[in-house]
């Protein structure tokens, strides 16, 4: 075996051949990439070029057709195919051998152990660890036990027959239960998606709203300060012109437009009412943001949290307001407090929490209630 081996070697990689082999003329055999790393290295590359055998030194012609036109020597491809599948036979030959002989004395196992349940040789039953444990012949046990172990197999085989129909009915609930998950998340996005859009359409439209309010008031309160900065406006024009006029001509033309307006401002004009309080109206806003959702769902059900999430929104409330003084903290309190509770704190008084878990409040339309249930 070892020199058919070796005639089945190629002499560039020292191994066993890798098919295809090729044949060269001088009778030498190559692995087909074997020598395509020869010709690399004998600076070979043209189709039709020639190269040196690395054995016999023998020149080679390609002939145009490179490797692909050197003869292929099926003979030994053949005999390669079958000197593998006798060697695979004989390994397997070599550990069946190894397997039936004892690892620590190299000696035959014959015998089987029955206290240990392991198969030893005679001299661990003479010398060694088994010496004062019951044996019997390895060709005994093993009869026994091949005959024990299919009565085992058939005992499995029924168990796994009646087990065939709880394993199909769990695949079958597993299939459902990938189902209907997928079901479910196709709904959350659909569902979720509809319900983000129409709360992007409410805060835009709210946004606008605001906006529009914001415009209006302000337009009338800036056209009130224009009407009341109108005297102090004239006053310094009047003045400017006591004390800067350049001549009396130029005094006489300013005098007369400057009396004609002070005539109007004392005499005929009216001043626009100045408001006492022109702002909007945070509660109206919050509550149509609202409108049909239950606040309270968004804190915890725990009793002593639901100050803590009214907290947060105090904090939230405050990390966006502009104005961070009393007045918009009285005004978040009395919101929040009226949202959750359904009635808002008096003015100056602390807004109490409801303290009971079992109170569901919720929020129906532009209205704020609350709704108690029986505990």
């Amino acid at each position: 075996m070892e020199a058919l081996g070796a005639a089945l070697s190629c002499p560039v990689c020292m191994e066993l051949f890798t098919p295809p082999v090729l044949l060269l003329s001088c009778s030498h055999n190559f692995c087909k990439q074997c020598l395509e790393l020869i010709l690399v290295g004998q600076n070979c590359t043209h189709a039709n070029g020639q190269f040196c055998c690395p054995v016999c030194r023998k020149v080679i012609y390609l002939r145009g057709r490179g490797t692909n036109g050197l003869q292929r020597n099926i003979l030994a491809e053949n005999i390669l195919e079958k000197f593998k599948e006798e060697l695979e036979t004989l390994h397997t030959k070599e550990q069946n051998q190894l397997a039936q002989t004892c690892e620590k004395h190299g000696e035959s196992v014959n015998l089987m152990c029955l206290s240990d349940e392991e198969p030893i040789c005679g001299i661990c039953k003479l010398f060694g660890d088994h010496k004062s444990h019951p044996v019997a012949k390895i060709s005994d046990a093993y009869a026994e036990r091949k005959v024990n172990f299919a009565k085992d197999i058939q005992l499995v085989l029924q168990k796994s027959e009646s087990a065939a129909q709880a394993v199909r009915d769990m695949e079958k609930l597993i299939r459902e239960l990938s189902t209907s998950a997928t079901d479910t998340l196709a709904m959350i996005d659909a569902i979720g998606d509809s319900l983000l859009s129409g709360i992007k359409y409410r805060i835009a439209t709210l946004k606008k709203q605001l906006q529009s309010e914001h415009c209006s008031k302000l337009e009338k309160l800036q056209l009130v300060a224009r009407e009341l900065e109108a005297p102090r406006e004239l006053y310094q024009q009047m003045k400017m012109l006591l004390q800067h006029h350049a001549n009396a001509v130029q005094f006489l033309h300013e005098h007369k437009r400057l009396k004609g307006e002070m005539e109007r401002l004392v005499e005929g004009s009216v001043s626009l009412p100045v408001p006492t309080k022109d702002t909007i109206s945070i509660r109206r806003y919050f509550q149509e943001l609202i409108r049909g959702i239950d606040i309270t769902a968004f804190a915890l059900p725990e009793t002593d949290q639901v100050p803590a999430s009214m907290a947060g929104l105090q904090e939230a409330w405050q990390a966006g307001c502009a104005m961070q003084g009393r007045l918009s903290q009285q005004v978040l309190e009395d919101i929040l407090c009226k949202a959750v509770s359904g009635s808002g704190p008096k003015p100056n008084q602390e807004a109490k929490l409801p303290r009971n878990p079992s109170h569901a409040y919720s929020v129906q339309g532009s209205e704020i209630g609350s709704r108690e249930s029986t505990v």
